[in-house]
């Protein structure tokens, strides 16, 4: 069962899924959130209602280069790379490289695996290293 969000009801939420996110969500996506499903903690998805939401952010915003902090199976970091240019970049950040790769595959038939640096690293560690590597840059 879906979760109940701003909406309040659990049946406006599956007629908005089911006649406005679904029909339009790109058949990788589709997929990788079938994956995603099989996973013991696939709670941690992100919902593909606020995958919209994303992607309309990141092409409003024209995003070329973001960081992800928690990629989980990469449902968010498909849908980001899909949206992102062809030479954008990704700084993927998580612990858990195996959720990771449980996704890959998708993400590899999608074909955006360039745009991707996967870090596997605290989140905490993983950024203020990133920084320091900008502050010697400067």
């Amino acid at each position: 069962m879906e979760p109940i969000s701003v909406l309040q009801t659990h049946d406006l939420y599956k007629y908005i899924l089911d006649t406005s996110v679904y029909p339009t969500e790109p058949e990788l996506l589709k997929e990788l959130r079938a994956v995603s499903a099989t996973h013991p903690n696939a709670f941690m998805g992100t919902a593909p209602d606020a995958g919209r939401m994303i992607q309309l952010l990141l092409k409003i915003a024209n995003a070329k280069r973001t960081i992800e902090v928690g990629v989980f199976t990469g449902y968010s970091l498909l849908l980001t790379a899909l949206a992102i240019p062809d030479d954008g970049k990704i700084v993927a950040i998580d612990i858990d490289r195996k959720a990771f790769e449980t996704g890959l595959p998708v993400i590899k038939k999608a074909g955006v695996e360039h745009k991707i640096e996967f870090i596997e690293s605290k989140a905490v560690a993983a950024l203020d290293k990133l920084l320091d590597n900008l502050v010697e840059k400067l």
